[in-house]
C-alpha cells in the first residue's frame, strides 16, 4: 500500500475536530443512545500531551470517518505509574475495554494471563496488513509463545545525542560511525570540565541513566545478556554481563565523566543535554519532539550510533495495542487495532511528533523527507540503528522484576558494586521464575 503523509496539520485537525463531534471521547461524557447498526469499543490508554492530541484529536476521528458504524470511547489514566493497577480494576469490576495500549514492559504481564486475543487469523485473513509491513524486532516483540498478540504502533531505537559545538570547543573528533567505547569514553574525559575553577564539574562528557531502556544496551555489547537465549534464567552475573554493566556504571562512579544521582538534581537527560551541561546522552528519537517542537537549542547538535565495545548493540523503545478476548467486538475491534498501526495512524502519528511509526514504509519515507524542521544531520542513525537493535527483555512477573531491579539501581547510586548487583539480581530474578508466579 502507498504511504500518504498528512501535510496541511491546520485543515487535519480542523477535519478531525468536525468528526469528533459524533464521538465520545471521554469516559466521563455522557453517554447517548447507539444508532442501530453501531457498535462502540473502549479503548484504554495513558494521558499525556502527546497522546491526549494524537488519540482524541487525530487517529479516533480519522478512524470514525472511514468506519461510521463503530463509536470509540477512550478511557485514561492519568500518567503510566497507575496505569496497570486501573487496568486490572477494570478487568477484574467486569468493565474491560476492548483494545488497551501496551509497552514492551507490560506486555508479557497480560500475555501470561491469557487474557490478549491472538492475532495471527486476523494477519493471515487481511490483504490491506501484513506482519512485514513492520519490523521484525517490533513484531517479535508482540509475540508470546509464538502467537502474535497485539500490533506495535511507534517505536525508537537509542542513539547517541551530541552537542557538536562541545566537541569542537575541546578540539575532540566527532563520532565516527566504526567508534568504539574506547574512543567514547575517551571523548568523554575530553568533554568533562569546570569552566570556573570552583573544584566543581560544570560540563560533564556523557550522562547515564538507570533505565531499562538503556543500560542493556551496554551488556549487550560487551558481549552479555540478561537472559538465556531460552529466556528461562536470568544470566546478568556472567563475567561479560557485569564487565558491560562495570563499564557504564563507571562513568559517573569512578571516571566522572557522568554526573551521579545527586548531581543531576532530578533533570532529565534531555534537559541536561539541552542546558549543556552533557555533551552527549544516550536516548530516543522521542526526544525530539522535545528538543525541536518546543524549543530551538543554542548549539549546533547531531546523533551518532552507539559505540562497539566486543559487538554493537542497543535498546528499543516501542508502544503497541492489543485486544482482550473478552471483547464482544473482534471485527470492529481488529479494525481500529489495525488502523492504528497502518499507514493510516503512522501518518497521524507523525503529524503529533511520536518518534517513529512501526509501520515500515511510513518509518523510512519519515527518514527520507522528514515532518519536521531542524533535524539533525545524521537522523537516519536512528533507522541503521534498527539493525543492531533489540528490546530489553521482561519476564511475565512485572512487578517482582522491577522490584529486583533496585538491585541494578543501587550500583548506580554507588551503594552496591556492580558485580554484587549483579549476583544478587540473578539470584532474585531466577528464584521468581523458578516460583512460577506470575
Amino acid at each position: 500500500m502507498a504511504f500518504e503523509q498528512t501535510t496541511n496539520r491546520r485543515a487535519f485537525l480542523r477535519r478531525a475536530a468536525t468528526a469528533g463531534a459524533a464521538i465520545a471521547l471521554s469516559s466521563c461524557d455522557r453517554r447517548e443512545p447507539l444508532p442501530s447498526g453501531v457498535v462502540e469499543l473502549k479503548f484504554y490508554t495513558f494521558t499525556s500531551p502527546e497522546f491526549r492530541r494524537l488519540f482524541h484529536d487525530q487517529l479516533t476521528p480519522a478512524f470514525l470517518r472511514a468506519h461510521p458504524d463503530v463509536r470509540v470511547r477512550v478511557n485514561e489514566s492519568m500518567g503510566d505509574a497507575g496505569y496497570d493497577a486501573k487496568l486490572l480494576t477494570l478487568i477484574a469490576g467486569k468493565l474491560p475495554p476492548d483494545l488497551f495500549r501496551v509497552e514492551q514492559a507490560n506486555l508479557p504481564f497480560y500475555a501470561a494471563k491469557d487474557i490478549l486475543l491472538p492475532l495471527d487469523e486476523f494477519v493471515e485473513r487481511d490483504d490491506d496488513i501484513d506482519a512485514s509491513d513492520f519490523y521484525p524486532q517490533l513484531v517479535d516483540g508482540l509475540r508470546y509463545n509464538g502467537k502474535l498478540l497485539g500490533l506495535p504502533s511507534d517505536f525508537s531505537p537509542i542513539v547517541i545525542l551530541y552537542n557538536q559545538d562541545l566537541f569542537d570547543r575541546y578540539n575532540v573528533v566527532h563520532p565516527r560511525p566504526d567508534w568504539t567505547t574506547d574512543e567514547f569514553l575517551d571523548a568523554a574525559r575530553r568533554l568533562t570540565h569546570d569552566t570556573d575553577g570552583d573544584g566543581r564539574t560544570d560540563v560533564f562528557g556523557v550522562a547515564t541513566s538507570d533505565s531499562y531502556n538503556r543500560w542493556p544496551a551496554w551488556v549487550w555489547n560487551n558481549g552479555g545478556r540478561i537472559f538465556s537465549e531460552d529466556g528461562t534464567r536470568c544470566v546478568m552475573d556472567s563475567a561479560e554481563s557485569i564487565e558491560g554493566l562495570r563499564f557504564y556504571v563507571d562513568l559517573s562512579q569512578r571516571h566522572r565523566v557522568a554526573p551521579t544521582p545527586g548531581q543531576t538534581i532530578g533533570q532529565a537527560q534531555t534537559d541536561l543535554f539541552a542546558s549543556q551541561r552533557v555533551a552527549m546522552v544516550a536516548d530516543s528519537r522521542y526526544m525530539y519532539k522535545r528538543l525541536i517542537g518546543t524549543r530551538t537549542l543554542p548549539f549546533r547538535w547531531d546523533v551518532a550510533p552507539m559505540p562497539t565495545r566486543r559487538t554493537r548493540a542497543t535498546t528499543f523503545i516501542w508502544g503497541g495495542n492489543c485486544i482482550l478476548r473478552s471483547t464482544k467486538h473482534p471485527r470492529q475491534a481488529w479494525e481500529f487495532l489495525k488502523f492504528m498501526s497502518g499507514s493510516a495512524g503512522a501518518a497521524i502519528n507523525l503529524q503529533a511528533g511520536n518518534a517513529l511509526p512501526a509501520y515500515r514504509a511510513a518509518a523510512e519515507q519519515e527518514i527520507e523527507r522528514p515532518s519536521m524542521d531542524g533535524l539533525p544531520a545524521h537522523d537516519r542513525c536512528f533507522l541503521d540503528a534498527i539493525d543492531y537493535g533489540r528490546i530489553a527483555p521482561f519476564p511475565r512477573q512485572y512487578a517482582e522484576y522491577t522490584q529486583a531491579m533496585t538491585l541494578i539501581r543501587d550500583a548506580f547510586l554507588g551503594i552496591r558494586t556492580v558485580e554484587d548487583a549483579c549476583v544478587r539480581f540473578t539470584r532474585e530474578v531466577n528464584h521468581v521464575l523458578a516460583s512460577g508466579v506470575s
